[in-house]
């Protein structure tokens, strides 16, 4: 799609539907979640459909959103359904904004993070422009003060980006991008934190997160899948975000002993394996799965030998799953543990 200047009909109806997977311990988070969306600052004849899906989380969502006052334009829908993990919550969230019919644009946000006020009136702005899927800056407290310093590719500005970028506004900078002109970033890089996210309906219509990557990477394939698929692609520098504390299975899941941890890896090796089998795998592309499938594989291996070493019970969640892909999987696992464990640089053990 051709990218055209910002549209003149302010009177146009547009809707979004804001999807939120849920599965929190503690009260408070998603009311916090759910109030940033409340707060949003949106240009006229803009309406919201808040899809809460409920992922059997043990403090109930309906119970946290009770007191919460909607205003006109804004619906809020809690639904609960038994837990399977937050892409497929988001799936179901994907469902019901297709079956609505009336959905311009669907934005996603995790419950324990927060939007800044303008966040879908930025969005938007870029979008109207033509493009299809939007990404923010974003920070979390104790990690990074801004996801873009952290990204070689996304630093300064997104100075090393100019050349292939056309500028929608020098403030932030927001940057668009022709289809396919990130494809090769969006594969060998994680560019989009979920709750930076913003995408025209009709380019993600029957795309689905992979709920197989339960425990991680099921974003990452989701955005590279539909960069892959020709979006066209605004990404903004505003840090309109704010990544929260509540449960995260994937910055939760770093302890060597805990059972989230083997699956969180092997979650990630699922990834690097489906991604080698994709079509559209370039040697460049199919480089980075392999050298990526390698590494998490020597983790996985060493990490699930090592638990069953010490008298516990791996997680078999993921193992089941890899085992359709790599049936000689555990044939090698003995000599990636011995790899592992012989290999005593400090790089070759950070899981």
């Amino acid at each position: 799609m051709t990218p055209v200047p910002p549209s003149d009909q302010t009177d146009r109806p547009v809707r979004v539907a804001v999807i939120i997977p849920y599965f929190q311990r503690d009260a408070g988070i998603l009311t916090r979640a759910v109030a940033s969306v409340l707060a949003q600052q949106m240009p006229a004849c803009t309406t919201l459909r808040i899809l809460v899906i409920d992922d059997g989380s043990p403090h109930a969502a309906a119970a946290e959103l009770a007191g919460l006052a909607i205003h006109s334009g804004i619906t809020l829908e809690p639904v609960r359904q038994p837990n399977a993990g937050p892409g497929a919550a988001r799936n179901r969230g994907l469902e019901m904004a297709e079956q609505d019919g009336g959905t311009d644009f669907v934005a996603f946000l995790d419950s324990d993070d927060i939007w800044a006020p303008t966040h879908l009136a930025d969005a938007l702005s870029a979008l109207d422009r033509g493009y299809d899927f939007y990404c923010c800056d974003n920070s979390r407290d104790g990690a990074f003060a801004r996801f873009s310093e952290d990204v070689a590719l996304l630093r300064d500005g997104g100075r090393a980006l100019a050349g292939r970028a056309t500028v929608l506004d020098p403030d932030g900078p927001v940057l668009g991008f022709a289809p396919h002109v990130l494809d090769d970033d969006f594969v060998t890089g994680y560019l989009s934190h979920t709750s930076t996210v913003v995408l025209r309906a009709a380019a993600i219509r029957g795309q689905r997160f992979d709920p197989d990557l339960r425990n991680a990477s099921e974003d990452r394939m989701f955005w590279l899948t539909v960069a892959l698929s020709g979006a066209s692609v605004a990404i903004s520098w505003r840090c309109n975000v704010a990544c929260g504390r509540g449960v995260n299975l994937f910055f939760a899941a770093h302890d060597w002993n805990a059972p989230a941890t083997l699956e969180r890896i092997g979650c990630q090796l699922l990834f690097a394996e489906k991604l080698m089998r994709m079509p559209v795998m370039t040697p460049l592309r199919a480089g980075f799965a392999k050298a990526r499938a390698r590494k998490t594989r020597r983790a996985y291996s060493f990490l699930f030998l090592r638990m069953l070493m010490r008298g516990r019970r791996p997680p078999l969640d993921s193992f089941r799953r890899l085992l359709r892909l790599d049936p000689w999987l555990p044939v090698r696992m003995p000599a990636l543990f011995v790899a592992v464990l012989v290999d005593r640089r400090p790089e070759a053990r950070r899981f």
